[in-house]
């Protein structure tokens, strides 16, 4: 996204440190935040320009999936998709998930975000391979195996599980239903898999539940959109869900449990590994559902600097998932007749006591800044009043408005 072979303080003419801490401090006494505030700015070659209380953990809702994102594009890959597959031992055909949990119940489109791999498609395959073997009549087993562990984090309780599907490794649009998550997406899928072999000629005689043996043969398999392309929507609409499939994943490429315990720690342990300061770093869940979690501002923007600095590093794709100010994903409605409207990209924050931003702004200048504002302890009710104190501070550092008084 941005030139790192020119320093961008030696490129344009930066902003100064007394300006962001102005802007800061406008912002840590604005009458509309009640919380405890963490505001973080460097440029991007690494320079700090601005920390207050940089270090401390807050909680980061949502910021957090920035973090789940950079392990899963580092330790999966860009380019890697995700499987699920069909494999046959005997007159036994197996549906086999392998993380896409945005499966088209059809045909898949080969252009598509999401939908990518479809039942239909696979169907096609499997059909073709049972009439090659002269098989007509099935039974179909849904093989869920690739993920252990609960359907759901012991820290995610009451209403916000509403918010994410059971973790199964294979669904369609996340086994949404009417603007519902199905108790049991993965046999769902089954089930819509089933109709589409009898549409094509093939008895299903039943579907049942099953982990495929080591000895069942190929009969298909379609693949999803690449992990760069998984992480861009997570990040633009805060898709709960795939930010946990993304952690159940890589938990598996780390030789970890690719349960909810397991994913948490493959994404601290990964994070770690590539050299960010992860002292103090609480992670319960990937997704940011958790009052447990605790991530620091400084920590956001080392992982923010490395994905916006390098243009062929596996982070570098993170700038460009990121929602743009009153354009797209959780950020469309925001920063409404603000000069800053297309200049910030961000990861929002929402819980009922915190609220988040952190990302890339670029400034009147022409100065590409990575910044993470985390606001915690927030009085009952007020959540959404803060909101437009932030995006009013990120105008200012963006150039629209003099708030340095």
């Amino acid at each position: 996204m941005f030139d790192a072979d020119v320093p961008q303080s030696e490129a344009v003419e930066g902003i100064s440190s007394e300006t962001i801490a102005a802007i800061a401090q406008r912002l840590a006494e604005d009458s509309r935040n009640t919380g405890s505030t963490s505001f973080v700015v460097r440029d991007l070659d690494g320079s700090l320009l601005f920390d207050m209380a940089g270090d401390e953990g807050k909680v980061p809702a949502s910021s957090i999936k920035i973090l789940t994102s950079a392990a899963a594009l580092a330790e999966l890959g860009p380019d890697t998709t995700l499987p699920t597959s069909a494999r046959l031992a005997g007159d036994t055909l197996y549906l086999v998930g392998g993380g896409d949990i945005y499966l088209a119940p059809d045909q898949g489109d080969p252009h598509a975000q999401l939908g990518r791999a479809g039942l239909g498609g696979l169907a096609d395959q499997a059909a073709d391979e049972l009439a090659a073997r002269g098989v007509t009549s099935i039974d179909l087993n849904v093989d869920s195996s690739l993920f252990s562990g609960a359907d759901y984090n012991d820290v995610v309780q009451g209403i916000d599980r509403s918010y994410i599907m059971p973790m199964r490794p294979l669904a369609i649009d996340r086994g949404r239903i009417d603007g519902f998550y199905s108790a049991t997406p993965d046999i769902d899928a089954g089930a819509v898999f089933a109709e589409r072999l009898r549409e094509r000629g093939i008895e299903v005689r039943a579907v049942g539940t099953a982990a495929a043996p080591a000895s069942a043969e190929p009969a298909g398999v379609v693949h999803s959109a690449p992990i760069r392309d998984l992480v861009d929507h997570c990040l633009t609409i805060s898709d709960n869900s795939m930010a946990e499939a993304l952690g159940h994943l890589v938990a598996i490429e780390r030789g970890l449990p690719a349960t909810f315990d397991g994913s948490a720690r493959a994404v601290r342990d990964s994070l770690a590994e590539q050299g960010f300061t992860t002292t103090g770093l609480i992670m319960s869940d990937t997704a940011g559902l958790s009052m447990d979690n605790r991530v620091s501002a400084a920590l956001l923007t080392e992982v923010l600097v490395e994905g916006g600095a390098c243009t062929s590093c596996p982070l570098a794709s993170l700038p460009h998932s990121m929602p743009v100010a009153g354009l797209s994903g959780t950020l469309v409605e925001r920063f409404s007749g603000m000069e800053a409207g297309g200049l910030v990209r961000a990861k929002t924050g929402t819980l009922v006591e915190t609220n988040s931003l952190s990302g890339y702004v670029t400034t009147r200048q022409g100065q590409v800044l990575a910044f993470s504002i985390l606001i915690d302890d927030l009085e009952s009710g007020t959540t959404a009043i803060v909101r437009p104190a932030i995006d009013e501070a990120l105008n200012a550092l963006a150039g629209g408005e003099d708030h340095a008084g």
